[in-house]
């Protein structure tokens, strides 16, 4: 029965991530493109806030959350991509997104 509920859990959260992420990558021009100097620096600023956050990040934290993300996989394909346990992968990416959302000053999201 877990087994069903996370495998279900896992496949929910792939599909929501994936229409997260944008299907039309040729859309977002460079950022040479930002011609508003306000805009610009608006951009450069949530950057540098972003590469400070990955900073606090420990390296285990940072592949885990960089394999899963990036190439879209479930827990389960992290961790076999990775060869760790299944619940190392998941407490280091719960544990990653957390210590980003702090960092940027997001409220975390409270699931039921």
């Amino acid at each position: 029965m877990n087994q069903a509920r996370s495998r279900a859990i896992d496949r929910l959260r792939f599909d929501q991530r994936k229409k997260r992420v944008n299907t039309y990558p040729h859309s977002l021009g460079p950022t040479t493109d930002i011609v508003d100097p306000q805009q610009a620096c608006l951009f450069e600023e949530q950057s540098r806030r972003l590469r400070d956050a990955l900073e606090i990040l420990n390296a285990g934290e940072r592949k885990a959350i960089e394999t899963a993300f990036f190439s879209e996989l479930t827990y389960e394909q992290t961790a076999n991509k990775l060869n760790q346990p299944i619940g190392t992968v998941k407490t280091r990416i719960r544990s990653g997104l957390e210590k980003l959302r702090r960092a940027l000053g997001m409220k975390a999201k409270v699931t039921g």
